[in-house]
């Protein structure tokens, strides 16, 4: 009669921790402070900052030092894709008065563990807590590598299994008649944490209101609390960046439709670790252990949104960065599975999957470690530590040590790009010294934050970001910026060039920049932000959003 009920409504009059024997609990949390324990560790040991990290903390930088959230002072880019990650950064590092990079590992590995704990606790509970658990689901996630390197690595990726972490526990609470406000707060947050994140909003809210219906009126508030901030901040986005979306997304052209490609990414994966066997171990089983169905309702939230992450995936292509992409549809899989009930089938299960997860743990690798691999993903820790020569390279100095440059110490002036004259740079632009690479976190890591540092890949570069795309080799490194655009846009006029051909084109170039929509897209990141620019910014971002330009000359990396 209860399962006919609509909504579906538990209430747990009496506290579980009464219901549950004492040896039952000892054991159910010495299971979650053990897995705590080995992610802690496994992630420790592999603790490191990524070159795309230092960028995240240059932008941290300047906003500590009152220069807004830019990667150069005087250009307004967004070049940090997670919001929530940038400024949680920045009020961890100014509270320590820490070094930025290394606040970043430590709290990128704070998040992970308390992921790992939230999801196991909304697992337990989801259940009921009255009975012994064993580790199943959170087997997968401490053997896979992966876990352990973007555990840290400086970027938002353990924030990203914190919120997921979070919101199942919050989800699982609120079906039991727990509190239901702080679960509305959290999902709200999910595209600044992670924009393909609001994959997974709508369907945790879904739940949500199925379960716990509240009438029209309280549905809209619970909506309107939710997106609240997310909606101030895109207001705050199109006019001080003049863009609907990051410019990370531009440069990776993350609208694209890429199925092929995506397909490989994930297949280097699910096939490295072979993970369809242990997942169709204990997924299922997770669903079996249901006993009602409002429990039932509960743990399809998280395999369908993973299912919707896993498609997002697929279509955008994946990344460079071997398996980051795959690991928040893999953990959302994962969560109903992460403990099931002791009983004797999911103890067969369990078992198998703890001797895959021996295997995995100690010898299933990418055959291309500490490289990039043929098809552009990249063993991205390992290829860093080769890089740095540094087994945990987690501040800045590691990469500046690495590939230190004579520009970094001196008084050197101008407009330096690799391996051509330098010139020097106009009279109109915020610093004294400007240097363009590819490598962007190595090779801001080495200048103050008053040294413009011109992205070559388009990531930090508001004119790089809006070329069409001119490779197809790896996610991310297809806009490679011709030298032309960096000496028109850069480049004091009149300055000489000994190469007449390359002086002509710049000049076309230049004159190009000067009008159009190339002026008024360089006009929207530095021109003064005033309250006619923010208006302009806000109302014109669309259209900005959406301006593509073709170049015939890209220097595709080979």
């Amino acid at each position: 009669m209860e399962d006919a009920l609509v909504p579906l409504v538990y209430v747990d009059r009496v506290p579980a921790a009464a219901r549950v024997p004492r040896q039952v609990r000892i054991w159910n949390h010495a299971v979650t402070v053990v897995a705590a324990a080995v992610m802690a560790l496994a992630g420790w040991q592999n603790r490191w900052i990524s070159d795309d990290g230092l960028i995240a903390v240059r932008t941290v930088r300047q906003l500590l030092a009152g220069n807004g959230p830019v990667f150069n002072v005087g250009e307004r880019v967004e070049a940090n894709t997670s919001t929530a990650w940038t400024y949680l950064v920045a009020a961890v590092s100014w509270l320590s008065r820490g070094d930025v990079a290394y606040v970043a590992v430590l709290l990128g590995l704070a998040c992970t563990v308390g992921a790992v704990v939230s999801a196991m606790a909304g697992t337990v509970r989801l259940y009921g807590g009255a009975r012994r658990f064993l580790p199943a689901g959170v087997l997968i996630v401490l053997a896979l590598p992966p876990f352990w390197d973007f555990a840290t690595s400086g970027l938002e990726t353990g924030l990203v299994f914190l919120w997921i972490g979070l919101s199942w526990w919050l989800l699982v609470r609120a079906a039991r008649e727990g509190p239901v406000l702080p679960l509305v707060v959290v999902l709200g947050l999910a595209p600044l944490v992670r924009p393909e994140l609001a994959l997974v909003y709508p369907v945790f809210f879904g739940v949500l209101l199925m379960l716990r219906w509240p009438g029209w009126r309280a549905a809209t508030r619970w909506f309107a609390l939710s997106v609240a901030l997310p909606v101030a901040y895109q207001i705050f986005r199109m006019g001080y960046y003049g863009l609907l979306v990051p410019n990370t997304a531009l440069a990776k052209e993350a609208g694209e439709s890429r199925w092929a490609r995506g397909l490989l990414y994930a297949g280097d994966t699910v096939l490295t670790y072979q993970l369809v066997g242990p997942m169709l171990a204990v997924i299922p089983l997770s669903l079996w252990a249901c006993r009602r169905r409002r429990d039932l309702l509960v743990a399809a939230a998280p395999l369908t949104a993973g299912v919707l992450m896993l498609l997002y995936v697929l279509r955008v292509g994946g990344d460079f960065m071997h398996a980051r992409m795959m690991l928040p549809a893999l953990l959302l899989l994962l969560l109903p599975a992460m403990v099931l009930p002791l009983h004797a089938v999911t103890a067969l299960a369990c078992a198998t999957v703890g001797l895959w997860a021996v295997v995995c743990a100690v010898a299933l690798r990418v055959p291309y470690g500490q490289a990039v691999g043929p098809d552009g993903i990249a063993d991205e820790r390992g290829f860093y530590v080769v890089w740095t020569g540094d087994p945990h390279p987690v501040t800045a100095e590691s990469y500046a040590r690495a590939r230190p440059t004579p520009l970094s110490t001196g008084d050197a002036t101008g407009l330096h790009v690799p391996g051509l004259e330098p010139v020097p740079l106009r009279t109109d632009r915020p610093a004294r010294l400007a240097v363009s690479g590819t490598v962007l976190g190595t090779v801001s890591a080495q200048f103050p934050l008053d040294v413009l540092v011109v992205d070559q890949l388009g990531l930090a570069n508001a004119l790089g970001s809006h070329m069409a795309l001119a490779c197809g080799q790896r996610v991310g490194h297809e806009k490679p910026l011709p030298v032309e655009y960096i000496y028109a846009d850069y480049m004091a006029p009149g300055a000489p060039l000994a190469d007449e051909r390359l002086r002509a084109e710049v000049e076309r170039i230049r004159g190009e920049l000067a009008g159009g929509r190339f002026r008024e897209l360089l006009d929207a990141t530095r021109a003064p932000l005033t309250v006619n620019r923010f208006w302009d910014n806000l109302v014109g971002a669309p259209a900005r959003t959406a301006f593509r330009f073709p170049t015939a000359n890209a220097p595709c990396p080979s």
